[in-house]
């Protein structure tokens, strides 16, 4: 038999399988590279939801911060002049405890965490202020569009502006002033061109139609005539604190506005607010309870503490993220 025979007869060579030991360590390197991918992709989307929650987080604090500042800011104005003597004939300002809504006599009065706010009371309940966080409460007049009285006839109680229509509505709570003095009334009634202001027993009507000073409460009173010219702002009692929400699975926490007419929540998640103030001619701020003289008060610091909603984004305890705000400003109808 030829050599080339031989070769073309020659068996096959025996094919091997994969072993035990080889198949394992690609089982192995295929978990590693799934494993790794997994990681990877876990992390994305964590910082996703973390970049996510942080955008929407600091998009609250901005809010807040705009919303408050502007009430704060405003505190003490008016149409005419801070120093003018005011006759407050609302009936709710009669008396040794006048409602905190409409004490002139307090434009901006600050509460330290463990002190009262007659806005709103401390406790667990929705909408009620959290023990230990600060409050704080201004007034202010609101420009009611250059509005301006054109006659006031004291004895009819009724006063006649220059815009038709005025924007006054039945039971706003006004103030009427000129060069010589203020008034604090309420609109007891309202037509095109005419606001009156009436007697009434209403918590916030007026005890007067007299607006002279001092305030005498009796149908009378003093009579005052506000001569053309004098302007007309609506009140704006407003206090700002941090209230429970209702909703334990997102923190729990708000910040919250209250006015005469109710409470609001302002932004979800705001878990600290902490206030100091400038006393005129001074250098440092102080704690509210260190101020003597709230007149006095031309400047405020403001910190502000915002939880995030989401629970799986902070390696934090609670899973939450935090980020602390705070600002100062000037009350620029404090300013000399």
């Amino acid at each position: 038999m030829t050599p080339a025979l031989q070769r073309r007869r020659r068996p096959p060579a025996r094919q091997r399988g994969l072993g035990i030991v080889e198949l394992m360590v690609g089982v192995a390197l295929g978990l590693l590279v799934v494993v790794g991918v997994s990681m990877v992709f876990v992390s994305s989307r964590q910082a996703s939801r973390s970049t996510d929650s942080l955008g929407g987080m600091q998009e609250t604090l901005r809010t807040s911060f705009e919303l408050m500042a502007r009430d704060l800011r405003e505190a003490g104005g008016n149409p005419c002049d801070g120093a003018l003597q005011v006759a407050n004939v609302l009936n709710n300002a009669q008396g040794a405890t006048p409602a905190w809504s409409v004490n002139w006599n307090q434009r901006l009065l600050g509460y330290d965490g463990g002190v009262a706010f007659p806005g709103a009371a401390f406790g667990a309940g929705t909408g009620q202020r959290v023990d230990g966080t600060d409050a704080v409460m201004v007034k202010f007049i609101a420009d009611l569009a250059d509005l301006t009285v054109t006659a006031h006839d004291a004895t009819t109680a009724l006063i006649t502006v220059n815009n038709d229509p005025h924007r006054v509505r039945a039971g706003d709570l006004l103030m009427i002033c000129d060069y010589r003095q203020a008034a604090l009334l309420q609109a007891s009634a309202v037509a095109p061109t005419t606001i009156s202001h009436a007697t009434s027993a209403a918590v916030d009507g007026n005890c007067s139609r007299g607006l002279g000073i001092p305030t005498l409460c009796t149908p009378v009173g003093n009579a005052f005539a506000f001569n053309p010219g004098a302007k007309v702002g609506r009140l704006v009692a407003v206090g700002w604190y941090v209230g429970n929400n209702g909703r334990p699975e997102t923190g729990g926490r708000s910040l919250y506005r209250v006015t005469r007419t109710g409470v609001e929540e302002v932004a979800e998640g705001i878990q600290n607010l902490q206030m100091q103030y400038l006393p005129a001619g001074a250098t440092d701020y102080v704690d509210a309870t260190a101020v003597t003289d709230w007149s006095a008060i031309v400047g405020m610091r403001v910190a502000l503490t915002l939880q995030s909603a989401d629970n799986t984004v902070a390696t934090s305890p609670g899973g939450r993220l935090q980020r602390p705000l705070a600002f100062t400003l000037s009350l620029r109808n404090r300013m000399p």
